[in-house]
């Protein structure tokens, strides 16, 4: 299946051209109807009070921070550097809106690189997607106002965040459209594919160790990703013992076949896991396997799924929903 026919079945061709269009590194989006300051915007971390509209952003948030603002017309200056998970450093859902200049990359794993932020001479800091902002937001809202999640880390919906980030950048009304055509992107790529409705998946990663780690809970962010399309989430997972991670399980070798469904997704940290698993006999007798119903995802489309925003989740229908439309159909 070609791209134009991925688009065209997922609803989102014109999604595409909308999101294209971004300003260069640091260049401020033209302000449309709905931005109006100064804006005070409230946060789980603090409020972040702005007397114009920002011109100069730094995300410190690894995925949704950086998708709403290039979605919505404005590259930051710097922004985590992703080289271990994404090629470049940039999630190819992001690289493929950018029009030329990136933003720096900041190395993250030892923590914020405060020093460097504040060279930056950012007049927004966009931290909503920043799970250790609980301890970072003082020193960095000394730096300049900072974006904090409304409700707490990992518990905003997409929309909230990208509404949130164009009422900062002041283009609130564009980050409602915006909303209203990924949404319908959304309902356009279920209503593509009724054969979806009702059929059942399982879907998670498996560790470097091989160790299977199902999504259980339907709120996972993965499952819900699939329910819009009208997938319902297997009830064999339901009961499995609970892993290391909130809403997966841990799937022993003996439990392997509880992943069984109408499709079966997973994830590969390394090619040798996926190798070793594929290998193993136990695996190969999963009806869903023996019959083709078994998707081996790619991790950049993993985490659009996983990390959903208003640039990943056109991505991942494009990616994930012909291979979902092909299992079915095996």
């Amino acid at each position: 299946m070609t791209r134009r026919d991925a688009l065209r079945l997922a609803g989102i061709g014109g999604l595409s051209l909308a999101l294209t269009g971004c300003g260069s590194a640091g260049e401020a989006p033209a302000a449309s109807a709905g931005g109006s300051f100064p804006v005070t915007l409230e946060g789980a971390q603090g409020s972040a009070v702005l007397n114009a509209a920002p011109a100069r952003i730094v995300s410190v948030g690894l995925y949704r921070d950086i998708d709403a603002a290039v979605a919505l017309g404005l590259v930051p200056l710097a922004t985590p550097d992703l080289s271990g998970f994404m090629e470049g450093g940039i999630s190819p859902w992001v690289s493929r809106e950018l029009p030329g200049a990136k933003p720096e990359l900041l190395a993250v794993t030892d923590g914020l690189p405060f020093e460097k932020i504040a060279a930056l001479a950012p007049d927004l800091i966009l931290a909503t997607d920043h799970s250790g902002l609980a301890e970072n937001y003082a020193a960095l809202s000394r730096i300049a106002p900072t974006l904090s999640t409304a409700s707490g880390y990992n518990r905003d919906p997409w929309q909230v965040t990208t509404t949130r980030v164009g009422t900062a950048l002041g283009v609130k009304s564009r980050a409602e459209t915006l909303v209203s055509q990924v949404e319908g992107a959304i309902l356009a790529a279920k209503a593509a594919n009724p054969g979806f409705a009702g059929r059942t998946f399982t879907i998670g990663p498996v560790t470097a160790e091989g160790v299977i780690n199902t999504v259980n809970s339907p709120t996972d962010a993965s499952a819900l990703f699939m329910s819009q399309l009208g997938l319902t989430l297997s009830p064999k997972v339901a009961d499995l013992p609970k892993g290391n991670f909130p809403g997966r399980a841990t799937v022993s070798p003996e439990l392997i076949e509880a992943i069984d469904a109408d499709v079966v997704i997973l994830t590969f940290n390394t090619p040798q896991a996926r190798s070793r698993l594929e290998a193993n006999e136990l695996f190969r007798r999963i009806p869903a396997v023996r019959r083709g119903s078994y998707i081996a995802l790619d991790l950049p489309t993993a985490i659009a799924m996983a990390f959903p925003s208003a640039l990943s989740i056109p991505y991942g229908l494009e990616r994930s929903v012909p291979r979902i439309a092909a299992a079915l159909k095996a």
